[in-house]
C-alpha cells in the first residue's frame, strides 16, 4: 500500500505523484486535516468500521495521486489496499474536502468567466506563446520529399 510515510523520503517520487514538495505538501496537510474533520465529523470511538486510510497525511496523497495522474478507480484502489468502490466513495469524500481546504487558503480554481478574467487582469504578462495547430504546406514535387513531409494523414477535413 502507497504511504506518505514512504514517499516523503523520496522528494522526485512525491513530486511526480502530487506536484507538490514536501513542505508544501504539510503546509496544505494542516488545513486539510482542520478541514477533513469537520468535513467527516466522524467520531472513532464512537465505533464503526474503521477507515481504510487512516491518517490524513496518506488521505491527501490519496487524492492529490489520483487528480494529478487520473489513473483508473481500479488502479488506485490495488495502489491503496481498497476494493474499487471504496476507491470511488473515497475519491468522492475527499475531493469535497479539498475543495473546502482550497477555498478556505484563496486557491479554489475561478469557475466563471468573470472570476476568471479579473483574476487574469492581476496576473502580470508574459511574452510566450504556443501554437499547437497543423498547418497545410505546399507538398513537394519529388518523391523523396513528399514522404519526408508525410503527417500520416489520408485527406484533409473540410
Amino acid at each position: 500500500m502507497v504511504s506518505y510515510e514512504d514517499v516523503k523520503q523520496k522528494p522526485r517520487t512525491l513530486m511526480a505523484m502530487t506536484s507538490l514538495k514536501a513542505s508544501e505538501f504539510e503546509e496544505l496537510l494542516v488545513s486539510f486535516a482542520a478541514t477533513g474533520d469537520e468535513e467527516t465529523g466522524r467520531n472513532l470511538t464512537k465505533g464503526g468500521r474503521p477507515p481504510i486510510i487512516a491518517s490524513m497525511a496518506d488521505r491527501l496523497l490519496f487524492i492529490l495521486f489520483y487528480l494529478k495522474t487520473y489513473p483508473l478507480q481500479e488502479v488506485i484502489a490495488h495502489l491503496f489496499g481498497m476494493s474499487q468502490p471504496r476507491a470511488n466513495f473515497t475519491i468522492h469524500l475527499l475531493s469535497r474536502v479539498l475543495n473546502k481546504t482550497l477555498d478556505a487558503r484563496g486557491h479554489k480554481p475561478a469557475r466563471l468567466t468573470e472570476e476568471m478574467l479579473s483574476r487574469l487582469e492581476q496576473e502580470t504578462r508574459q511574452d510566450l506563446g504556443i501554437d499547437g495547430t497543423e498547418r497545410r504546406i505546399n507538398r513537394p514535387v519529388n518523391d523523396l520529399g513528399q514522404r519526408i513531409h508525410y503527417s500520416g494523414k489520408k485527406n484533409a477535413t473540410p
